[in-house]
């Protein structure tokens, strides 16, 4: 398969995103839980039609099933893909092999990512189990990266945007809902939509 380069839309990439496999379970230690095509395919459309998509240097910090880093492929990016989550890491590769894509999946920490991309794509863990655990992503990402694009809670929109604030222009936040299945023993609904704020930053 190579990368969709015609009929660009969020229609196109959602209805590709949510051909991907997702994970049977989830470590609730590492604060893990999905990210729904639907919220994938704003955040990767917005980066394209900003042009930080098509022909670009993207990495995906704790890419999961690989979501965002397989739609930026699929809108022509060059990829990598990290994750500290060797079963997540495996599931990404499948699912890059399901679609014969060309993406670089690599089981590693965030703290010891290197190198420098034109974008960075992510949604870090809330903090919501342990406090400021999207902490360490965000400042990765300021270290490395020049276009931002961010998931966070929106209960912690203070802080994130005062912290964010300090390194980046912020252009644009939009507020979203990510629908969240009950995956944990303390859910009590079947799903839930958590009100999150979307962020992309240019790094000054």
């Amino acid at each position: 398969m190579e990368p969709h380069k015609d009929k660009i839309n969020k229609k196109s990439l959602e209805l590709f995103l949510s051909k991907l496999n997702r994970p049977e379970s989830y470590n609730m230690d590492l604060e893990q839980y999905p990210t729904d095509a639907g919220t994938a395919s704003t955040l990767l459309i917005g980066a394209y039609l900003d042009g930080n998509i098509y022909d670009k240097s993207v990495i995906d910090l704790g890419t999961g099933n690989g979501m965002f880093a397989i739609g930026a492929w699929y809108l022509g990016a060059r990829c990598t893909g990290i994750d500290v989550d060797e079963k997540m890491i495996d599931l990404a590769e499948s699912n890059c092999y399901k679609f014969r894509c060309n993406c670089n999946f690599i089981k590693t920490g965030v703290a010891e990512v290197t190198g420098s991309y034109d974008t960075v794509v992510m949604n870090p863990p809330f903090g919501s189990i342990i406090k400021h655990d999207d902490l360490p992503f965000i400042k990765k990402a300021i270290e490395i990266g020049t276009n931002i694009y961010s998931i966070h809670n929106m209960a912690s929109y203070e802080f994130i945007n005062e912290f964010y604030s300090r390194y980046l222009n912020i252009v644009r936040k939009t507020r979203i809902f990510i629908r969240v299945p009950m995956i944990y023993p303390h859910h009590k609904y079947r799903y839930r939509d958590i009100e999150s704020i979307l962020i992309y930053g240019i790094k000054n």
